[in-house]
């Protein structure tokens, strides 16, 4: 699958593959002056020459790094190299001029181009575009970051969970509306940017329009015919098929994103190169290959810092968790909750009673809806990790090592214990009177090594940690604590940002009793509607909860206060774009305690 790379694809840099440098003096980037192979142009047509449109990314005071995308004109004999021509000006008219040069993109890449310019000013504004095969891309923007002692506000959008199938990407047109009243700097995005499946009867619709095309694919459903991607063009096509979205090309166009992946960029609940579609019905379903195809495309078609080794085996091969600064008040940690995580601690395959896992072969009693107190024993016994042994040292390190006002931990799962308590429900049976973990897919399933972190922050004497996390397809707000069931002191705050198009958690939920004869008839669809007030009842750590709207998230941050504002959109099915839900709230600088403004 990895084939061989031309020499004019890359200068030599740590990451080797697909990166090419230039610098801000205007220097080519590439030492070869060959001219590249002849390509028919496109008479000018930029939608045509560079359909995904263009993106920056993982901004620092003095470099961004830039992405496009260019479509050969007849894709099936496609030359291996074509020339692209780039500028990047301090004004959106390009009168000011402070680099460019050109680049060659390959056929062996997609012809994706991925290139980091130096030698800019800290906290500005840049505008660039990209010339290739005749045509000129529309002029993007991006922003450099403040220098680490600068006393200036952030303000940065989060999102997470954008699935293309029968649903409106709506978020990134308001967020867009937002920006013209207040500028955002940077997009944080937590993950699940494509689904790795096409109509999955679990969570997904076909709208005309709305839905995508997986050309090989692995049947994951016989029944729907519904599949799951498989192969590097299968990963590929599904960025693209994204990228049609005018919402989401808009978005990169005018902010730099900084990313990290959750599961979906490879496959439902997976962990390192395993995935779950089949919960042991078919066996172990780890698949190398499969997982090294999806994290190149992960690496193709966003702009990251995040290395790739060529060559190299999966975890090796690329490795995104990193830290970035924002100037004098933020330092963000970034962490990849999937390539090092032990597996589930509880097997897909048998039932097991004792956790409430009354079906073969099914996530329920495995990774969703398990009776707390006897997973809270198995897992002390196992210790299981969710970040392995060398990132959870570099993140400890990290965030002990971070000296700015305010330390941010994206992470792609919600740290916040979340529990809900169906002991005083006397209609069900015994065995459903319990309290049970929502989900051990996220923190709660590696509840040990997450009191060991928090333990730290707190021994470390760490002030305003704040986590920003997504997956769960809801919006919450809670104080964290080393032990949730006897909190004593809060050693930070967590944001849980709601889908910004994926299907609500509650309607899941919903969609899963459905189609369970069994807990259809033990009355579960009636608890439903209850959702937030049974997880507040069990976990009053949670200040705020919304299980049921889509949207994402806007934070401010200065020296004194965290402020964030959860912009919540009820409609993402529907055409139109709806009018937003706002919620707000705040974290004063030392108090590690919300307050709703």
């Amino acid at each position: 699958m990895m084939g061989p790379m031309h020499r004019r694809a890359f200068l030599e840099t740590s990451a080797r593959l697909f990166v090419v440098t230039a610098v801000a003096a205007g220097l080519p980037a590439c030492g070869d002056e060959t001219a590249p192979a002849a390509e028919p142009v496109y008479d000018g047509d930029a939608r045509l020459v560079f359909p995904q449109g263009l993106a920056s990314g993982d901004p620092t005071p003095d470099s961004v790094v830039l992405w496009t995308r260019v479509e050969p004109k007849n894709v099936a004999d496609a030359p291996p190299e074509i020339e692209v021509s780039y500028e990047v000006a301090s004004d959106p008219d390009f009168r000011s001029v402070v680099a460019e040069g050109k680049v060659v993109v390959e056929a062996a890449s997609d012809h994706t181009l991925r290139l980091e310019v130096n030698g800019l000013l800290p906290y500005r504004h840049y505008f660039y575009r990209f010339v290739a095969l005749g045509a000129r891309t529309d002029a993007g923007r991006t922003k450099t970051a403040p220098l680490p002692d600068e006393d200036v506000a952030v303000r940065f959008a989060f999102a997470s969970c954008q699935d293309f199938n029968g649903r409106y990407f709506h978020g990134w047109e308001t967020m867009a509306n937002d920006d013209a009243v207040a500028p955002i700097d940077f997009v944080l995005f937590l993950g699940d940017y494509i689904y790795e499946t096409a109509a999955d009867p679990r969570f997904q619709d076909e709208v005309p329009g709305r839905s995508i095309t997986i050309a090989d694919g692995l049947v994951i459903d016989p029944e729907s015919g519904a599949k799951a991607a498989l192969t590097l063009s299968d990963y590929r096509s599904l960025y693209k098929q994204y990228r049609s979205d005018e919402h989401l090309r808009r978005a990169h166009a005018l902010f730099p994103f900084v990313c990290i992946w959750d599961d979906h960029e490879f496959a439902d609940d997976s962990w390192q190169d395993h995935a779950t579609h089949f919960n042991e019905l078919m066996g172990d379903e780890k698949d190398s290959s499969r997982r090294s195809a999806a994290n190149r495309a992960w690496f193709e078609f966003l702009p990251s810092r995040a290395v790739y080794r060529e060559g190299a085996d999966f975890p090796g091969d690329l490795r995104i968790y990193r830290s970035l600064r924002f100037g004098k008040h933020v330092d963000l940690l970034l962490t990849d909750q999937r390539s090092y995580r032990d597996d589930h601690l509880v097997p897909e395959g048998p039932k097991l009673d004792a956790v409430g896992k009354i079906g073969e072969n099914t996530a329920l009693g495995s990774r969703n809806f398990l009776v707390k107190e006897t997973y809270d024993q198995l897992e002390a016994a196992a210790s299981v990790s969710l970040l392995g042994a060398e990132q959870r040292e570099w993140f400890i390190g990290a965030l002990n090592q971070a000296t700015a006002t305010w330390k941010l931990w994206a992470s792609s799962t919600q740290v916040a214990q979340m529990a809900v308590d169906l002991t005083p429900f006397a209609d069900l049976p015994p065995m459903f009177r319990k309290a049970f973990y929502f989900s051990v897919d996220q923190w709660d399933g590696y509840r040990s090594e997450r009191a060991a972190l928090l333990r730290s922050v707190a021994e470390a004497g760490q002030k305003n940690l704040i986590v920003l996390s997504g997956d769960i397809h809801a919006f919450y707000a809670s104080q964290l604590y080393v032990d949730f069931d006897a909190p004593a002191e809060a050693v930070g705050v967590e944001f849980v940002v709601g889908a910004l198009s994926s299907t609500p958690v509650q309607e899941i939920t919903k969609r899963t009793i459905a189609g369970s004869p069994t807990l259809t008839a033990l009355g579960l669809a009636d608890l439903v509607p209850q959702f937030d007030e049974l997880l507040g009842a069990a976990s009053p750590h949670y200040v705020y909860r919304n299980s049921q709207l889509n949207g994402f998230a806007i934070a401010e941050v200065n020296a004194l206060t965290f402020e964030v504002e959860l912009v919540q959109l009820d409609g993402v099915t529907d055409l139109v774009a709806p009018t937003p839900k706002r919620v707000r709230f705040r974290v004063a600088a030392g108090s590690n305690t919300l307050v709703r403004v």
